[in-house]
């Protein structure tokens, strides 16, 4: 008898977190932001040679003056990563009008095309029951 009332003691409290925590997980997943930045891309340039400092900082003020360009650039050897919104201007357009301001050798830098419909997270696949979830719980609290 005693035995039987600690094994629905453990069970029903058992039971009980996993409820507790289901209920939190519905709530994180119904109160999460949308991405703010979702709209960012990194784009890449390589050039023929290496930059030395003064064509490290004359490339990047020439980038900082494309409308879209975002502060982050980097600048290593012959290899310039930038970031952009891809709504004011796409990586080709910045390329181009980089190219125009200066008489450069370089190459835009492109994904090959077996890598371009990959998967981006690794997490979360499209056909799992993680994904479904949250796009189910999403579309209950989030009808905007």
């Amino acid at each position: 008898m005693k035995i039987h009332k600690t094994f629905k003691r453990i069970i029903l409290s058992v039971l009980g977190t996993v409820l507790l925590l289901f209920i939190i997980l519905v709530y994180h997943i119904a109160t999460a932001r949308p991405v703010e930045n979702a709209t960012i891309q990194v784009s890449r340039i390589d050039f023929d040679k290496p930059f030395d400092s003064l064509s490290t900082i004359d490339i990047t003020q020439k980038l900082h003056a494309i409308p879209g360009v975002k502060s982050e650039i980097i600048v290593k050897r012959n290899v310039v990563v930038y970031f952009h919104d891809n709504r004011v201007a796409d990586s080709k357009k910045i390329y181009n009008e980089l190219m125009a301001k200066g008489n450069y050798k370089a190459k835009r830098f492109t994904v090959p095309v077996n890598l371009a419909n990959k998967q981006v997270c690794p997490v979360m696949r499209h056909d799992g029951i993680s994904y479904k979830f949250t796009k189910f719980i999403q579309g209950i609290f989030n009808k905007s």
